[in-house]
């Protein structure tokens, strides 16, 4: 309707003239009857008006069909927008993801132990239990007790394998207990989780020397972890009346929440050099 409208706009309004153009005609003949007459002088003014009226309304047909254009203009460059927005997250996920694997291949290459990449398909965060689900298994070479870890940090030890999959137990959970140092005095402690962000540090003796900001990376005891690896930092030490240990708690480097990507160390400590 509105095509119509602007293709045919001057022929309806030379439609709406026809009759008021023969009435002039005839009032202009010599001769012309008194109707006829009549007719010329009642068309002269309503002619006028005619014109007025007609090339108002083909004006208005201009303002519509422009505005019909804009509208139209308007919602294809909302998609474009929407287009490039989704464009440009992508283009932010991929810059993300590849300055993450930029910091683990720097990782892989400071160290001499044998890892294992892999990708963190899965979480479970339950009232007993802080796992993570990795998206490679026993086929991969990995073993229950293998260590898990990015280049933040321990991230726990793996208790469950499948030929796809393996299951990862983190630092945080209260079945994980983990040999360690602390870096600065060589002061030996256990880190223990607690289903809290902070972990728990025991048998920190009242004359071992530790303090908030301390280092505290893994013993090399015990059958899981290799020497050396970072576990996180003292937050808080206290001495406690007439106890032979200290209080102490400990931040873990690594923000598990946020763990996409990690590394096994596929056959244990055993295969550390």
């Amino acid at each position: 309707m509105i095509d119509f409208l602007a293709r045919h706009r001057g022929a309806i309004a030379g439609w709406s003239l026809s009759l008021l153009t023969l009435g002039l005609v005839l009032a202009g003949r010599d001769g012309a009857t008194v109707l006829g007459r009549s007719f010329g002088l009642v068309a002269s003014p309503v002619q006028d008006g005619a014109q007025t009226v007609t090339g108002g309304f083909g004006s208005l047909v201009d303002r519509y069909v422009f505005l019909i254009g804009a509208q139209r203009e308007a919602s294809q460059l909302q998609h474009e927008v929407a287009d490039l927005r989704r464009e440009l997250l992508a283009a932010e996920e991929v810059y993300l993801e590849n300055h993450r694997l930029k910091t683990l291949l720097h990782f892989k290459e400071s160290t001499e132990l044998p890892l294992l990449p892999a990708r963190v398909v899965g979480r479970s965060a339950s009232s007993w239990f802080r796992t993570l689900t990795l998206d490679k298994g026993a086929d991969d070479g990995i073993l229950p007790n293998s260590p898990v870890v990015t280049a933040d940090g321990v991230i726990g030890r793996v208790y469950q394998t499948s030929p796809s999959a393996s299951r990862v137990l983190l630092l945080t959970d209260t079945s994980s207990a983990v040999d360690a140092l602390v870096q600065r005095s060589r002061a030996q402690v256990i880190v223990e989780g607690r289903l809290d962000p902070l972990c728990r540090i025991l048998y920190l003796a009242r004359t071992d020397d530790a303090v908030p900001g301390d280092r505290v990376v893994t013993s090399g005891l015990g059958d899981v972890y290799p020497k050396g690896l970072l576990i996180g930092e003292i937050v808080s030490v206290e001495p406690v009346k007439g106890g032979v240990f200290q209080r102490a708690e400990l931040k873990p480097s690594a923000d598990f929440s946020r763990v996409e990507e990690v590394f096994v160390v596929p056959a244990g400590p055993g295969a550390a050099p």
